[in-house]
């Protein structure tokens, strides 16, 4: 019920998503903006996790037909639910239940103690465990310690232990996450979007959909990799390549269970490309349940972009759009700009995107433009990308993960071809994937990952080529135009949404 008494008013569709929208600029956040109001007629809920509690702006005007904004933060304070007076005697089938959970020889075994465990956390009627003494009991103390040894012996136990709290921490605050009503859940992300659907699923037991535009596991283990903030003790032998450590290993896992259980407990998963499609199936998602709806642009809006008066300055202009992050590469990009000016001093150097995201990344990508000598490199921060992609000649993207980038899409539908690195779809975007798009010719040039000179030298083709950059702008039209309206798609998912809010409750098996 409504704080006036009325019944409260149920969502058709309830998103899910992780760090986007609506606080968030990007691909995803314009996706999901682009859902929303493509479908007036449908109500939408959203459930946007965060890290923490801060001052933000929003970056997009909600939507009318956005009717529930709940927002969850799992690096606050965590939340210790009320004692479980007379439930002390369960808990030893609770941690059994973990146990099973983790040792189960496949997937489908893990089905039974995870709805096992999910009763005993959450079930407000049977719930045999709290915050506590998931993170705190001499139960906990047992079990890591079990746990330690069979995994863990020459790393420092302490490590281990706050390693393990600090994973399972944001799980006790998502459990408490208050998930509204709605008549399908539609996830944006596996990961923690991917449990809070899990949970809805329990809950409330109604379908939950699942879109991935980079694979989240496979970007999450690239994070951890690289990430300084786990701590690694020191090598004792020196060797040329090793695995990751022992805790960095502990996180990479947790989001890999969270990525199969996430598939395991999804009705419909919708993916960009046929390469991802291939990914999730490695990482335990069912084939049958994968199929592939691509992005879409809007290609009335940028058509009308393509014909705004460009500059006619002299000046050539090679733009780069995006988060200013480690897995966009964005150095990898200053340097190959670097090179393009030696070889061509009347160009400027556009990075446009949010710099507060990893604001210690963006002031080495700050440094290493100084260092380089750059002065024509500029940072816009946000921008609107229909103002800025009249400015560009060309567009560039170094990602080292991506999915289908929507922005490869309205750069060419916009009238600016590409260099891209060859990740998720971004070749077939500028290649063809099917015969028939393929034999619109290209509408860019695709490099290797962490490659400056390639990157350098396919700008430079298409700056000193001008009838080849003419060609790949119509190409680029066409391939849009043709195979990625916005209007197609949004139709895909309004049919999925009309299918899946009507379907019966789903059933699970009966837990504790």
């Amino acid at each position: 019920m409504s704080e006036t008494g009325a019944p409260e008013e149920i969502a058709d569709v309830c998103l899910v998503t992780e760090g986007t929208y609506p606080f968030v600029r990007g691909g995803v956040s314009s996706w999901i903006h682009g859902i929303i109001t493509g479908m007036p007629d449908v109500k939408f809920a959203l459930v946007l996790i965060s890290a923490e509690r801060k001052p933000a702006k929003l970056a997009f005007e909600l939507p009318k037909n956005l009717i529930k904004f709940t927002e969850v933060f799992i690096h606050e304070a965590v939340i210790h639910d009320e004692p479980r007076p007379g439930k002390k005697k369960l808990h030893g089938p609770f941690w059994q239940s973990v146990k099973d959970f983790h040792t189960a020889p496949d997937r489908s075994a893990q089905i039974l103690p995870f709805l096992n465990v999910l009763t005993g956390l959450v079930d407000p009627t049977r719930r045999v465990v709290n915050t506590h003494d998931v993170l705190f009991s001499r139960d906990a103390w047992d079990y890591l310690v079990e746990r330690y040894e069979e995994r863990a012996g020459d790393t420092s136990f302490i490590d281990f232990v706050w390693t393990w709290r600090a994973i399972h921490t944001p799980i006790m605050q998502l459990l408490n996450a208050d998930v509204p009503p709605a008549r399908c859940y539609h996830l944006v992300s596996t990961g923690y979007a991917g449990l809070v659907g899990v949970l809805a699923r329990f809950h409330y037991r109604r379908p939950v959909l699942l879109t991935e535009h980079g694979i989240y596991v496979r970007e999450r283990k690239i994070d951890i990799a690289r990430a300084d903030w786990i701590y690694e003790e020191p090598l004792r032998v020196k060797t040329v390549q090793r695995e990751v450590g022992v805790l960095k290993q502990l996180w990479t896992n947790f989001f890999v269970r969270l990525g199969e259980l996430t598939y395991a407990h999804t009705d419909e998963v919708l993916t960009l490309f046929n390469g991802n499609r291939n990914l999730q199936i490695e990482l335990g998602c069912p084939p049958e349940r994968v199929r592939v709806v691509p992005n879409g642009v809007k290609t009335d809006v940028f058509g009308e972009v393509r014909q705004r008066p460009r500059p006619n300055d002299g000046i050539r202009r090679i733009g780069f759009v995006g988060r200013v992050v480690p897995i966009k590469d964005v150095k990898t990009f200053i340097k190959a700009c670097a090179l393009v000016y030696q070889a061509m001093p009347n160009t400027e150097f556009l990075i446009c995107g949010p710099t507060d995201e990893e604001p210690v990344y963006a002031e080495e990508c700050r440094n290493l433009g100084n260092m380089l000598g750059m002065k024509t490199l500029i940072f816009t921060g946000p921008v609107d990308v229909k103002v800025y992609f009249p400015k560009m000649d060309v567009f560039v993207l170094t990602s080292i993960s991506e999915g289908q980038p929507l922005t490869i899409l309205e750069a060419a539908c916009a009238g600016v071809p590409t260099v891209t690195s060859d990740v998720g779809a971004c070749r077939e975007l500028c290649e063809g994937y099917a015969p028939e798009d393929r034999a619109l010719g290209l509408s860019g040039l695709v490099t290797g990952v962490g490659n400056p000179r390639e990157t350098a030298d396919a700008i430079l083709k298409i700056l000193r080529d001008e009838s080849l950059r003419q060609s790949m702008i119509r190409n680029g039209v066409a391939r849009a135009e043709r195979f990625y309206r916005q209007d197609d798609v949004l139709q895909t998912y309004h049919d999925l949404y009309a299918r899946w809010s009507v379907a019966p409750d789903v059933s699970l098996p009966e837990g504790l």
